[in-house]
């Protein structure tokens, strides 16, 4: 059997019942099913207002003309782990953070507009911090103030204090006479004040590092920071560090004179080689004090002579009383030179290095280089 065949029949059957009832029956039917629907009117009515009444005002504004909402505390505290949960309520499904978002928290409001923000900063003070709700392209934002935990502003608190104690012993130290004293005497002085103040030394001469407790303060100056004060004292260094260092800069500075000294001699020396096929004629010729020195790599004896004249011309000496002349084979040019004796020889020479010649054949010379 059909559905639409079970329907006609129970339709039927109703319609056989109510007119079977009596009049009086029918109108005590009526009435009560009008009573039933009435009641589940005035039912969802109250439900409905029971519900309503649950809702913030701002709430109810938005769900009728859709205004944006945002509901928070005006001051928030952190908890001991310095953490702050911050609570509140705006429109549903709204997207609500603390600044940017960027770096802050960022949730979305439940279906109850309600959402929770997390905040971490390490604050040391009662900071402001905005939250903004966006929702269907509007936004709007509140600023939240968030506050230290009590340990957190008992910790600010000592801390303050201990600066400010730090600041009352710089002051006292910068207010000291310590100038004139020895550095063991300054000290103490300062460590009167706080044995927790550092105290050390430094030469007011940057060439004297080393300095003692005896020496005398020159200069103070005072160091206060958030972790204590700490103070350096200049001092004058003593005599006889002022002398140990006035002997090494005269020491040095004879080694200087002695060396420029020993190049402007060298500068005045020159040194000539005539090579033969088994042996060499080596000479210096030295002109600061107008001599000659010859001597042979076979046979290393020195002959020496005063000379007259420049090599740019002619010089003229006698060695083992044999007349010679000596004179650069171009003008101004040192490299070659031409010597010639009496007995008609005439050699060419080679310039050599004066030092190397020197230590080489005329080790036994006291020259200055």
């Amino acid at each position: 059997m059909d559905l639409k065949e079970n329907t006609k029949r129970f339709l039927a059957k109703i319609n056989d019942f109510w007119h079977n009832l009596s009049v009086k029956k029918k109108f005590l039917t009526i009435g009560i099913a009008l009573f039933i629907i009435v009641i589940a009117i005035a039912g969802s009515i109250v439900k409905t207002n029971i519900d309503n009444s649950k809702l913030s005002p701002q709430m109810l504004e938005f769900k009728k003309n859709g205004t944006l909402f945002l509901e928070l505390p005006e001051k928030v505290n952190e908890n001991n782990n310095h953490i702050v949960h911050i609570k509140g309520q705006t429109a549903p499904q709204s997207r609500v953070q603390i600044g940017f978002g960027i770096f802050g928290d960022t949730t979305t409001a439940d279906a109850t507009g309600s959402f929770q923000l997390t905040y971490d900063d390490n604050i040391q003070q009662n900071t402001n911090i905005k939250i903004t709700t966006k929702y269907n392209n509007k936004q709007m934002s509140k600023i939240v103030t968030v506050v230290p935990s009590p340990e957190r502003l008992h910790t600010i608190e000592q801390k303050n204090k201990q600066t400010k104690q730090y600041k009352k012993e710089a002051v006292a130290v910068k207010k000291m006479s310590l100038k004139t004293k020895s550095f063991t005497e300054a000290k103490s002085s300062i460590q009167g004040v706080s044995s927790s103040i550092v105290v050390t030394s430094k030469s007011n001469d940057n060439e004297i590092s080393e300095v003692s407790d005896t020496d005398i303060v020159t200069d103070v100056k005072v160091k206060q920071t958030n972790n204590g004060v700490s103070v350096e004292l200049y001092l004058e260094p003593s005599d006889s560090a002022k002398k140990t260092l006035a002997d090494k800069k005269a020491s040095e500075q004879k080694s200087k004179d002695l060396e420029a000294a020993k190049n402007k001699y060298k500068e005045n020396v020159k040194a000539y080689e005539v090579r033969f096929n088994d042996y060499a004629i080596e000479y210096l010729i030295d002109k600061n004090t107008s001599t000659i020195y010859e001597t042979t790599t076979d046979d290393h004896s020195i002959s020496q002579s005063k000379f007259t004249g420049s090599m740019d011309e002619k010089i003229s000496f006698n060695l083992d009383g044999l007349e010679m002349t000596a004179f650069n084979h171009y003008v101004g040019n040192d490299s070659v030179a031409i010597f010639n004796d009496s007995s008609g020889n005439s050699n060419k020479a080679s310039e050599m290095n004066p030092e190397t010649t020197k230590s080489i054949y005329f080790k036994s010379l006291n020259l200055p280089f």
